[in-house]
């Protein structure tokens, strides 16, 4: 088994750095918006579900054991799934950044990657996921 996840982990590493497939055919849009604020926000967690989830499956596995390996498999199970699920989920720190954009109008975008707090003017690629990138304030135009 641990042979297996090893194995996992270092393909991992070995993804393509290129155009992120859910972007196949879709308008993918890129324009400038100002930076009007950004404030730190919480994102909800699932760990608790996961949790659930795998002390649910420990303990259905071990039905055929005496009432202590129910017991154990829940609880490892519930480890688990936990763990798989905080893993997945990465940290619950994010950033919430009110934009201006000329022909948009104003919007909301959230996201975990932190701009410089003296980013005024972001480029925004919109696809299926949208990326802000800080540019030089020249490329916003005034309201």
């Amino acid at each position: 088994m641990e042979k297996y996840l090893i194995a996992v982990l270092l393909l991992s590493g070995c993804a393509s750095q290129g155009v992120d497939r859910n972007n196949q055919n879709q308008i993918v849009k890129r324009y400038y918006a100002s930076v009007e604020s950004m404030q730190p926000v919480t994102l909800s967690s699932e760990v608790g579900t996961g949790i659930a989830a795998g002390a649910g499956f420990g303990f259905v596995d071990n039905l055929d054991g005496n009432s202590e390996e129910m017991l154990g498999g829940a609880i490892i199970g519930g480890l688990v799934g936990g763990l798989f699920t905080a893993l997945f989920e990465g940290g619950n720190d994010a950033y919430q950044y009110n934009l201006y954009a000329a022909n948009e109008g104003e919007f909301t975008v959230i996201q975990k990657q932190k701009l410089d707090k003296n980013t005024q003017c972001v480029a925004v690629t919109a696809g299926d996921k949208v990326k802000l990138e800080s540019v030089a304030r020249h490329f916003c135009s005034d309201k």
